[in-house]
């Protein structure tokens, strides 16, 4: 087994022998209230309900192996991060606006959709990390707060991916309908 990510809250480790990822969660004492309470799923569980969402919506994710609460594994993906890629791909710079679009479309919220947590196989966009998304169960998640985050993300020559995407919403830079 090797440790591949060290997170604040979280670990990677890679198992060559079975070409396996497998993230443990050491979530904070405040969210783990959360989960017990059911306010929110635990992040294991919360992957899997994430990918089954996003292959609802058509957006390629990891093959998931097995889901705990406090873990996930899946199979090793073989991609490319997309930001290494999507500089010079109007393909996969489609494909991540896409996605984009439809997270908005359908509220799901993620802080950190940006290139990097995105990778390509077979010239195909597969979102990663999918414990650190929210679907909405109640009540819909801060759209500002979504295209804040993103915002935050793409900048320098990723910039004009969040520009086409408030073109795509029919957004002005201030987050309103354009008139």
């Amino acid at each position: 087994m090797e440790l591949i990510q060290s997170g604040k809250y979280s670990l990677v480790h890679y198992d060559p022998e079975h070409d396996h990822f497998i993230k443990t969660f050491q979530p904070k004492a405040v969210d783990r209230l959360r989960y017990v309470l059911r306010i929110r799923p635990y992040p294991g569980h919360n992957f899997a309900l994430i990918a089954k969402r996003l292959d609802e919506l058509g957006i390629a994710t990891p093959t998931i192996v097995e889901t705990a609460r406090y873990r996930s594994v899946t199979e090793n993906i073989h991609g490319t991060p997309l930001k290494q890629l999507i500089l010079d791909s109007p393909m996969l710079q489609e494909q991540y606006l896409d996605a984009l679009e439809a997270f908005d479309r359908h509220g799901i919220h993620c802080r950190g959709l940006h290139t990097n947590n995105f990778l390509v196989r077979d010239h195909r966009l597969v979102a990663i990390d999918l414990d650190a998304y929210k679907a909405p169960r109640w009540v819909r998640y801060s759209r500002r707060e979504y295209l804040d985050c993103l915002k935050r993300s793409l900048k320098g020559q990723e910039a004009f991916l969040f520009t086409g995407l408030l073109e795509r919403l029919g957004l002005d830079e201030n987050y309103q309908p354009r008139g």
